[in-house]
């Protein structure tokens, strides 16, 4: 028997009850990376290290999520999500243990790299599970999921920022580590849905002969490579121009409201229009965004762009993993982690390279530079991904009649 729309919404308000433990502790998990993110500058400023080493320290974490995803999210499509998770979460305790008596540039890089593997192991099995528990919704579901993401981020940079300035930074990772570590026990009141055992050895190559995948695969480039500049270079920036740390932090907090607001939404969305038109739509809006950071030295004016970005970046994320999700068959979590692995091999490139880019030529050229990229891949995404396109216009027809 069919069940009704109020009986369709109850279920999908309860399988997102179901859901707040894996929810909330993504948010903790950004919420430590926030933290990270907005006291780059104030490392900087306290051990004496050039714009080059901060950016290593931020491109490191990218470079160990990568590892993560590409050669372990698999794991979870073969029965071992709940290991995932506890792993996850326990390599960013220990990140930012180190992180806190970390005083050598190689102990900093360490310490990142060390969180970036954590979140790298915790995200692709918690997609999953967001994915088969919430197959009536799951644009819904990966939006909110996406929404308590950058809520964690949200607070992780203006708490860090506080924290770091009357505290001092040991206290600061200290107290980031005993949050998650807090939050940890959460893991044993998650409902894993396991679906379907994969048993294929080479899933990700059976992946990217598709030839939508390797469009999705082009598109994350550009969100992914600005995100890279935004972590390594954003604090910086601002640093000189000027800005004070809680200003910076400031900044960082409010990039972070728009996709909290705009998430959830923006995946229901996602699940009416196409997750690949959506999110290569959402990525041309960010274009010009990226390419006027460098055009302006006014911090008020950087953040009113930096808020036209973030709404768009809202979009990009739960459609771009709903598209994914879609082709994906029974290798959700290898090909969400195969999904995160590119983007984050490109952040981690984007994030090393554009230190030695601001450094030499300035703000303008890093920043035009990226947004011309950007349009180049997203107009390949397009040409290779038209077929997935076609499909979701079609569908979107279908629904109109």
């Amino acid at each position: 028997m069919a069940r009704g729309p109020t009986a369709t919404r109850a279920a999908k308000r309860m399988i997102k009850k179901k859901l707040l433990p894996i929810f909330v502790m993504a948010a903790v998990l950004d919420s430590g990376f926030g933290s990270i993110f907005a006291l780059l500058a104030k490392i900087r400023g306290e051990f004496g290290f050039d714009v080059m080493g901060v950016a290593i320290i931020g491109g490191a974490g990218f470079v160990s999520a990568f590892i993560a995803q590409i050669s372990l999210a698999r794991y979870a499509d073969r029965g071992h999500t709940r290991l995932l998770l506890w792993t996850g979460m326990g390599t960013a305790v220990l990140s930012m243990t180190v992180l806190a008596w970390s005083e050598t540039l190689i102990a900093f890089i360490g310490a990142r790299f060390l969180f970036g593997l954590g979140e790298g192991i915790f995200l692709p099995a918690a997609r999953r599970l967001v994915i088969l528990s919430s197959p009536e919704d799951t644009g819904g579901a990966l939006g909110q999921l996406s929404a308590f993401q950058m809520f964690g981020f949200l607070i992780g940079p203006l708490l860090g920022s506080v924290l770091g300035e009357y505290l001092g930074l040991r206290m600061t990772f200290l107290i980031n580590g005993a949050l998650i570590l807090a939050c940890a026990p959460l893991i044993s009141r998650i409902p894993v849905v396991e679906g379907a055992i994969l048993e294929a050895k080479s899933v990700i190559r059976q992946l990217l002969r598709d030839r939508n995948i390797r469009a999705i695969m082009l598109a994350v480039i550009g969100y992914y490579g600005s995100f890279g500049i935004y972590e390594s270079i954003w604090a910086i920036y601002l640093d000189d121009l000027g800005a004070s740390q809680i200003f910076i932090g400031f900044n960082l907090t409010l990039f972070a409201i728009p996709m909290v607001l705009v998430a959830p939404f923006a995946g229901k969305f996602a699940e009416r229009q196409g997750g690949m038109t959506v999110s290569l739509i959402a990525i041309a809006i960010s274009i010009p965004a990226v390419a006027t950071y460098g055009m302006t030295s006014n911090i008020i004016l950087l953040t009113g762009i930096l808020m036209i970005h973030a709404i768009a970046d809202a979009a990009v994320v739960p459609s771009i993993q709903l598209s994914t999700s879609r082709l994906a068959g029974d290798a959700q979590a290898s090909a969400q982690g195969l999904l995160n692995a590119a983007g984050l091999v490109v952040a981690a490139c984007v994030a090393l390279g554009s230190g030695a880019v601001y450094q030499s030529f300035g703000p303008f050229w890093l920043f035009a530079g990226w947004a011309f990229v950007m349009s180049l891949t997203t107009a390949a995404a397009a040409l290779l991904g038209r077929g997935e396109l076609r499909r979701e216009a079609e569908k979107r027809l279908e629904q109109t009649q």
